[in-house]
Formats: structure tokens, sequence, C-alpha cells
């Protein structure tokens, strides 16, 4: 039998004795061992070998597992059974995940992404996705390997997303089983972004993927989460610790920020745009050209905003300025009055978002007179 990373490779069925009764068997093409878990329901007249619910660990490349048999009470009488069955990757009995272990930020070096959903967030991580993180990469984003381990699953060949409930099982995936029996899970990647193959050994902080908008989605984004199996044949999510910035342990927070750091790699500058301060700009002069207006501009630093103005005349101004604000709040008490120097741009506020909110908006109006030198 040839093995396989197809989760229709493992199969529980069964076959009917000489003695009228039934004997189910397993067969498992995965590339690793599974634990299946067998539920009878509608049972008549036959008497089960073994408890119910029955839970067994098939080996890889296993075929004709014998589980248990189901002899009739009555050889004679109608008999009959409904059979239901699910599978967990892996051993749930011998799997101990490392609490300890700090996971590296699934993306580039020195790069920054937001987590757009958290623990329990509430469009998509509950049940066995209850401790998932979802971070904000526009597609096409490399991604990489949170922790060393071999490739176990690779699904490429979606093309489609959408936030529907029928979206659920569309969504490409990369699943990488650790050495502790854990399991690194990447989804949404795009179509054909694998970078991978199944059976391949991956080393921590190697790029294993290109970030999509497939499966259950309403953007494009990476789903991350670290998986164990369960005895009743499923799959449950474990929160984690990563690697910050600096090296220290993190738990990674809804709505913010977080750098890659992948050790080994060169240094890199560090800008949480929740830490910019009025005093850090306030000194902010810069030459401009002559355009005979008055011009706004800002830079971004995450869900932060540093605003600034610029006069273009050859005369001093003096500008009244005030703010539309939608979802920011600023740094600086608005209207304010400030004198601009010929050709010359300064610091006007920061704008910090709330990071709750989905919709930002700001726009400055100003009123100004040219000053006699």
């Amino acid at each position: 039998m040839t093995l396989s990373a197809n989760p229709e490779a493992v199969s529980v069925y069964s076959e009917e004795t000489a003695a009228g009764g039934y004997r189910l068997y397993a067969d498992n093409a995965h590339i690793i061992p599974v634990y299946v878990y067998v539920r009878l329901n509608r049972v008549t007249n036959l008497q089960p070998s073994a408890d119910l619910p029955f839970g067994k660990l098939i080996e890889p490349g296993a075929r004709r597992v014998e589980l248990f048999e189901l002899a009739a009470a009555d050889p004679h009488g109608r008999r009959g059974f409904g059979l239901e069955y699910s599978y967990a990757r892996g051993d749930p009995h011998s799997v101990q995940h490392d609490e300890a272990h700090l996971y590296l930020l699934p993306f580039a070096h020195g790069t920054k992404h937001r987590v757009t959903q958290g623990y329990n967030g509430q469009f998509t991580h509950y049940g066995e996705n209850q401790y998932a993180l979802d971070f904000d990469l526009d597609s096409g984003t490399a991604v990489t390997a949170a922790r060393a381990g071999t490739v176990v699953e690779v699904k490429q060949d979606s093309r489609v997303g959408g936030t529907g409930a029928q979206y659920t099982d569309k969504a490409n995936y990369i699943l990488i089983r650790h050495d502790d029996g854990s399991f690194g899970n990447y989804a949404h990647i795009r179509y054909n972004g694998a970078e991978v193959q199944v059976g391949q050994r991956i080393d921590a902080g190697q790029k294993i993927a290109y970030s999509g908008n497939t499966g259950r989605s309403s953007g494009p984004h990476l789903h991350f989460d670290v998986r164990v199996p369960t005895v009743d044949g499923r799959m449950r999510s474990i929160p984690t610790l990563f690697k910050s910035h600096d090296g220290s342990a993190i738990s990674l927070e809804e709505h913010s920020f977080y750098y890659a750091y992948h050790p080994g790699k060169p240094p890199f500058e560090v800008i949480y745009g929740r830490d910019l301060t009025n005093s850090m700009f306030e000194d902010h002069n810069r030459r401009v050209g002559h355009s005979n207006q008055l011009e706004f501009r800002s830079e971004t630093f995450d869900l932060s905003y540093v605003a600034y103005l610029a006069n273009g005349y050859n005369q001093s101004v003096k500008a009244d300025v005030s703010l539309t604000l939608r979802g920011v709040r600023s740094t600086v008490d608005m209207p304010r009055t400030i004198r601009i120097p010929a050709r010359t741009e300064v610091f006007l506020t920061i704008l910090h978002a709330d990071p709750a909110v989905s919709r930002i908006q700001f726009a400055p109006r100003v009123r100004y007179r040219l000053l006699e030198e």
C-alpha cells in the first residue's frame, strides 16, 4: 500500500463473519500513526467484543487491523448497526508537549505583523481552534516554520475562500509534526503556495509557504495553532509561548503587533507605534521645496500615525489646525495654532488608533495667513 498524506487514506470498515456477526477493521495509509475512535449506533441483535466507544492506534501503512467483533446474539434474528468513526493524527497516549518551548513567529525575521484574531476569537476560534492565532499576512507573504519538525500533510489545491461555513474545508494548509508528538498547523495558504513536501524535515524559521485567503476567511491572513491528538479521535489546539524580538517568552494578544526574531539572524530596528511619544518628533524641522501651499503628510507605524504640516511658501505662516478624527486619538490638543517657517515641515501630532475598530479616518482642516518677515 502506498503511504499518503491524504486524510481519506484512513478508513474503518466491517466484514460479515461466518457466524452471522461482523468484524471491524482499520486501514492507515497515512505516513504517521493515527488513533481511530469508533462509535456505533442503532445496534440491533449484536454484542461487541470490546467496550464502546473503542479506540486504537493504527501504525502507518497498516492494513486490515482488527478492532473488535460484533457477535450475533440470535443468528436468525434481524441484525445491524450504524458505524461512526473519527481519527486523530498521532498518538494521544504518547504526546508530551513541551510547555516551555518558545515558538518563533511564523513569518520572516525582522518583519512585524498583527494578531487579528487570538485565543477564543469569536469568528472561528472555538472548539478545536480555541487556541489558534491569526496573523495579518497579505496574500503572497512568506510563511516560516515556528518550530522544527516533519511535514506530514500538505493541501494546496484550493482556489476559493469566504466567510461562510461552506468554506471551512476549502483551506489550504501544511501540517508539521514536532518531535514531542504535537503538530504545527498553518492554514489559508494560497493556491499552490507550499514550498515543502510531505516527509521533508523542516528547521525552525525555514520558509514553508506563501500566505493566502483560502477556506473560511474574511481576508488574507495566516492561521497558526499547535495541536495534539485526543483519545476521542480528534485534535485540540493548545496555548503556546513565543520568542519575542528580544528573545524573551511572550503570550500573544489579539490586536497587538509582534516582530519575528529568528536566532542567528542579523539585528533589526524595533519600532512599535504604541511607544511613540511627542518628544521624539517635536524638534522635527525638514526643508521642503517651494509650492505656495501647505501640505499635510503622515507616516504609518502599525496602528499609529505621525502627522506633519509643511509650509511651501517663501514666507512664514500662522496656521490654525483642526482634525476630523474617527477611530483615532490625537496626542496633541486640537485645534492648535502654530507658526511654520518658510519652506519648512514641522511635527503636528501623533494619532493612535483604537485597535478594536475596523475603520479609522483622519483629515485636517487648516486656516492660515502669511506673515511678514
